[in-house]
């Protein structure tokens, strides 16, 4: 999806503004696509150079606002490979009334932003509704095998039979066609190994990536569901599998801390090994160390960290056992990377506070912070400890290890 312009665009307006360079349709009917002036496919070939106003008529609004609210979606009505552009404005869309099928004529300048065409207005008196249109069709490029998706940025596009093969931490997916899936209209909800009987929407470039973004429910079609496929701790962290899963006889190794009505606590097997974090995102639950479940819920990645969402606890998280007991790994120093021990029970030995740090935490020599998930400790600079246990948490791009209360502090 668009991301927010350097402040050095700001400037780029400003002389484009002042170029002398100046194309426009004044005197010519403006009746038809382009009135015999620019139109968007000159645009998207180079023809209208950078750096230059240009006036575009006749073109067709083919999306809502996206969901930063600084741009939308226009096309000529011709329709086909190079036919869409975006619309973008940096101090966003306020006051800007257009909606899908509104006739505009805008004024403004192209500019390749990281790759993208993006044609730039710097004022609400920029875009003139001049009345209605017919919007071109979806271009419809079946499975996408073997489409050059660069002559499709901006274009309304079709895809069939688009299963999602992977999801990311920010809920943008991978689809069979190669490209993403993402939410640059409305907010998605799938699962990984879902599947899409057809996909409709905008195709994006950003992050040197192109990305389906529908602009509506009606995009979507039918939805199929993936079967709950039955997995390990490891595999989940492995990212072998995805989506849809359930884990047998894990033990809790955390209580649940709870954050605004949602919780999470961690599990692991018996016998020590990879842990994982289990988010339960509309109830708070009970649990005590050393409770055994069946836990049925979709793994994701959530920001980069590892997680078992599960959204109805009275069915999917079934206690078989209480009072096992998790083994910790030890570790005399820091490993070259914690990824491996992502959501395990730890000990570390002669942990020492390094420096202070923010909203609890507290560096130390092992590179990874001391934190109060669980656990409220007065670690400060220059805290020793023999032992320091807890699970290995990632957040905010850090690594944490997470107490569970005082008797994993030994001095």
């Amino acid at each position: 999806m668009p991301t927010t312009k350097p402040a050095v665009l700001t400037l780029f307006l400003l002389a484009g503004c002042l170029d002398p360079k100046q194309l426009d349709d004044s005197g010519t009917d403006d009746t038809g696509p382009g009135a015999d002036g620019p139109t968007v496919f000159d645009v998207n070939d180079g023809t209208v150079a950078e750096d230059t106003v240009v006036t575009l008529s006749g073109l067709v609004v083919t999306s809502p606002l996206n969901r930063d609210g600084d741009g939308f979606f226009v096309a000529d009505p011709a329709g086909g490979p190079n036919s869409g552009l975006f619309v973008w404005r940096q101090m966003g869309m306020e006051g800007i009334a257009v909606a899908q099928g509104d006739e505009v004529r805008i004024t403004g300048t192209p500019n390749e932003f990281y790759d993208w065409m993006e044609f730039v207005i710097g004022s609400v008196d920029d875009v003139e509704i001049t009345g209605e249109a017919t919007q071109p069709p979806a271009v419809d490029l079946g499975d996408g095998a073997g489409v050059v998706w660069e002559d499709y940025e901006s274009v309304v596009i079709s895809l069939t039979e688009q299963t999602v093969t992977a999801v990311d931490g920010f809920n943008t997916g991978t689809l069979t066609a190669g490209i993403k899936l993402d939410d640059g209209f409305q907010y998605l909800d799938y699962d990984c190994r879902g599947s899409f009987a057809t996909l409709t929407g905008v195709l994006f470039y950003a992050y040197e990536a192109h990305s389906l973004n529908p602009r509506a429910d009606t995009d979507l079609g039918a939805y199929t569901v993936p079967e709950p496929e039955v997995a390990t701790i490891a595999s989940i962290q492995a990212g072998s599998v995805c989506g849809p899963v359930t884990v047998e006889g894990v033990v809790a190794t955390t209580p649940a801390a709870e954050d605004d009505g949602s919780s999470t606590f961690f599990v692991q097997d018996a016998g020590g090994g990879s842990g994982l974090a289990v988010y339960t995102p509309d109830v708070v639950v009970d649990v005590a160390v050393g409770d055994v479940f069946t836990l049925s819920g979709s793994a994701e990645e959530f920001y980069e960290f590892t997680q078992l969402r599960i959204a109805d606890t009275a069915t999917d998280m079934e206690l078989t056992g209480t009072g096992s007991i998790a083994v910790a790994e030890s570790l005399a120093a820091a490993p070259t990377d914690w990824e491996p021990y992502e959501g395990a029970l730890i000990t570390l030995a002669d942990l020492e506070v390094t420096a202070e740090g923010k909203f609890g935490e507290v560096e130390t020599n092992y590179g990874i912070k001391l934190d109060t998930l669980f656990y409220e400790n007065d670690a400060e600079m220059g805290s020793r400890f023999s032992t320091v246990t807890g699970v290995v948490y990632y957040n905010f791009s850090e690594w944490k290890i997470e107490p569970r209360d005082a008797s994993d502090l030994v001095p």
